[in-house]
């Protein structure tokens, strides 16, 4: 067996083995690991060959937003190489290369893998969230009924006039678990780096009376509209917004040629769910998000 670095050419033939392991895996959202980014402070890639074939591959890297002592650390092995020592030999490469700090890694397992679970729970990893994927096709939508004290605008550019203010809502609508819980809590500077390096960012401001009130952000990318978050301020909240929101981004992603809309969100974060369900989101896969010490 030899580990090494992987070209970039064969970056496809990376993919290719998650999704042969992961059926559930929408191909687009997980090749955004690949693409160069300014919102991962590192990011390291290793695969193992076994007799000139792929193996197994993995990766460690850090998002800026993370906390600083923590690292994400993945591992894909193929079917026939499982239980032959080969993932353990990538896993303790990519061990090496982490920095001094890192104290706590995260990894993420299919919500239907069991024996993937059984595995990182051997290692020590313990189910912390549990994420759930819907999608919906952007077709026959409804004409949004937006109230009229509301106001929605495109946001793409991320430039606002009364920026602190868009930014103080951004903070306060981040309720959801993953702010909670893990304290990773995404600004505008986060969002701006995100979106510069999308070939098509998306992003829509709602106002009620000329106040921000809520956001969606994402991108489009091979015909799918990909929401990376949507809050509300816990002022403005009761109202639907996030319904009207999300309803006119549905609009807005179909007239610019999306026909899929695909979004994330965790298991008891009922509230937005709820939405998503009344807009006709189905359920198309979810993955324990695990960590463990160091």
């Amino acid at each position: 067996m030899e580990i090494t670095t992987p070209d970039p050419a064969t970056y496809s033939a990376l993919l290719d083995l998650e999704v042969e392991r992961l059926p559930r895996t929408e191909r687009t959202a997980s090749a955004g690991l690949f693409e160069p980014s300014q919102i991962w402070e590192y990011r390291h890639f290793r695969t193992a060959l076994v007799d000139g074939d792929l193996a197994a591959w993995g990766f460690i890297a850090r998002p800026t937003f993370f906390p600083p002592d923590w690292a994400i650390l993945h591992v894909f092995v193929a079917a026939a190489h499982e239980g032959k020592g080969v993932g353990t030999a990538l896993r303790a490469e990519l061990t090496s290369l982490l920095p001094d700090v890192v104290q706590v890694l995260a990894s993420r397992v299919d919500d239907l893998e069991e024996r993937s679970l059984a595995v990182a729970e051997h290692w020590g990893y313990r189910v912390e969230q549990h994420g759930i994927v819907s999608e919906m096709a952007l077709v026959d939508l409804p004409e949004p009924n937006l109230p009229s004290d509301l106001t929605v605008e495109d946001a793409a550019d991320l430039n606002f006039p009364d920026e602190d203010a868009v930014e103080a809502m951004l903070v306060d609508s981040q309720t959801n678990p993953e702010a909670v819980q893990d304290g990773i809590i995404t600004r505008l500077a986060d969002i701006r780096v995100e979106l510069a390096e999308a070939g098509r960012p998306f992003a829509l401001l709602a106002r009620v009376d000329g106040a921000p009130a809520a956001i969606i952000t994402g991108e489009i990318k091979d015909e799918i509209l990909l929401i990376h978050y949507t809050g509300v301020g816990q002022a403005f909240r009761g109202r639907g917004l996030a319904f009207s929101l999300k309803q006119e981004a549905h609009v807005r992603a179909a007239a610019a040629g999306a026909t899929r809309s695909y979004t994330t969100n965790e298991a008891s974060n009922t509230g937005i769910r709820h939405v998503n369900a009344q807009l006709g989101y189905r359920i198309v896969t979810g993955d324990y998000r695990i960590r463990r010490p160091r």
